[in-house]
Order: structure tokens, then C-alpha cells, then sequence
């Protein structure tokens, strides 16, 4: 399940408030240990495609277009396949 919280000052740390739906929908109890991830919620460019990577944000997600595209056609050539062995 993902959600976005807002850090919020706790001594000198930094806490997060767990929505109380996601508590109740997974059922966590005060004590428990929980794992979460960072992530910081407006990642850069180059946060997401790496400090080494060149080129414009067009041509990124041109290249993302191109990825899906062979997706989808590997998708119909596997359903294609599936038909014609029924």
C-alpha cells in the first residue's frame, strides 16, 4: 500500500503519522515494528534515471514509449501463440 505523509518535527527527528484507514485496514497495533522505504515525493530527472544519463526529458520518455511498445507486442505475440495451441 502506498500513501504520501508529511514529515513533521519530533525532537530532533523527523516522524510520520500513519493514516488511521491504512492502520485499521492492515491491522497495525502500537509497538509493532513496521519496514518502510524513502522515497522523496518529487524525485528529479536524474534522480530517476541515474546521475550519469544524458540527454532531454523528451528523449527519456520517448525511449519509456519505445519499452512499452515492445511490451505490447511480445504481450499479443504470447496471447497469439496461446490461441493458436487451444
Amino acid at each position: 500500500m502506498i500513501t504520501k505523509v508529511k514529515l513533521k518535527a519530533w525532537g530532533n527527528s523527523l516522524g510520520v503519522i500513519i493514516p488511521k484507514e491504512i492502520v485499521s485496514q492492515i491491522g497495525l497495533k502500537e509497538g509493532e515494528e513496521v519496514e518502510i522505504t524513502v522515497r522523496p515525493g518529487s524525485a528529479d530527472i536524474k534522480r530517476l534515471f541515474g546521475k550519469y544519463r544524458t540527454g532531454s526529458a523528451q528523449e527519456a520518455k520517448e525511449e519509456m514509449r519505445a519499452g512499452w511498445h515492445d511490451y505490447d507486442d511480445k504481450q499479443e505475440e504470447e496471447d497469439s501463440r496461446r490461441r493458436s495451441t487451444k
